[in-house]
């Protein structure tokens, strides 16, 4: 695997007013191949991205 992710869990906001916004996505890409993340808008994708 050329590129992986486990797990991968981000959270906004603290006690009750806390939300989980990327819910333990795991992926991976191989060497030599394209990837695209598709999404509905505010899905997290340039988020997962920035992380």
């Amino acid at each position: 695997m050329y590129l992986e992710i486990n797990n991968v869990r981000k959270y906004f906001g603290e006690g009750e007013n806390r939300i989980e916004v990327l819910r333990g996505i795991s992926c991976g890409v191989e060497k030599g191949n394209i990837c695209a993340l598709l999404g509905p808008s505010g899905s997290g994708k340039s988020m997962l991205l920035n992380i």
